[in-house]
């Protein structure tokens, strides 16, 4: 009798530590990937502060330079866009969002250089015929 107790306990402890335990792991799970998200939050926050302050720098300084040119050839206006540095990120998540913002600057640079180009062209006195 004494046997069966024991091994009685002994189940019942068994089943107590698995069952207790893996309630802990789950929270740890849940916690883990709350803590990697508010740093992909912050990160992605962070980066999105330096593209944009970049892009408005770039707008004022950059772009007439790219103005200049595009009037006189447009060929030369890929190598303000060609950047051999890709961002890489171990997040994918991260990765994804920064150059989609990168895409979006240069995205606006180009249509504001555009913009800029063809009212620079409109500007030009013409003359009229009598």
């Amino acid at each position: 009798m004494l046997n069966r107790t024991i091994k009685f306990l002994f189940y019942c402890l068994m089943l107590l530590v698995y069952g207790c335990g893996e309630g802990d792991t789950h929270m740890t799970t849940l916690e883990t990937q709350h803590i990697k998200d508010s740093l992909s939050e912050a990160r992605i926050d962070s980066a999105y502060m330096a593209i944009r302050s970049n892009c408005d720098t770039m707008l004022v300084y950059q772009v007439p330079q790219m103005v200049d040119s595009w009037l006189k050839d447009s060929a030369l206006l890929a190598h303000f866009f060609d950047n051999d540095q890709v961002y890489h990120d171990q997040d994918k998540k991260v990765e994804q969002v920064i150059r989609q913002l990168q895409a979006d600057c240069d995205s606006n640079l180009l249509k504001e250089t555009y913009r800029r180009a063809r009212l620079r062209q409109k500007l030009k006195p013409a003359r009229h015929k009598k």
